[in-house]
């Protein structure tokens, strides 16, 4: 048997085909509902909800968790056309969370219906 191998880092070829595979199952991502957002302001930066944008896998869950003092919610939707109906954590008080798990692949906007700046999507691969 013939090896590539890089002696700088012992490592071979055929060691690299036997990689690690990512984590198996539905993983959960967190974003942050940040303080001060009750005021207009973090649209500017897009940091109303921290990080603004994620991807997930379809069967993956996506954690809000308000760290502001101020209630807000996390609706399916737009400020624009309203609720999609797709989910909507009602009012999350400060220091509670909203979890939703995303079963289907597709693009999903949210905002906060108490205040209408503040906006976020999820990707679903």
């Amino acid at each position: 048997e013939i090896r590539n191998c890089d002696w700088s880092s012992d490592v071979c070829s055929s060691d690299l085909e036997t990689a690690p595979e990512e984590p198996a199952g539905p993983q959960t991502v967190m974003v942050d509902i940040p303080s001060g957002t009750a005021v207009p302001g973090c649209e500017e930066t897009n940091e109303c909800y921290i990080p603004a944008s994620v991807t997930i896998n379809a069967g993956d869950t996506v954690t809000w968790v308000n760290v502001d003092t101020a209630a807000h919610t996390v609706t399916g939707g737009s400020p624009a056309e309203g609720p999609s109906g797709v989910f909507d954590s009602s009012l999350v008080l400060g220091g509670a969370e909203y979890s939703f798990t995303f079963e289907e692949s597709g693009s999903y906007d949210y905002f906060c219906m108490v205040h209408p700046w503040m906006v976020g999507d999820v990707q679903v691969n």
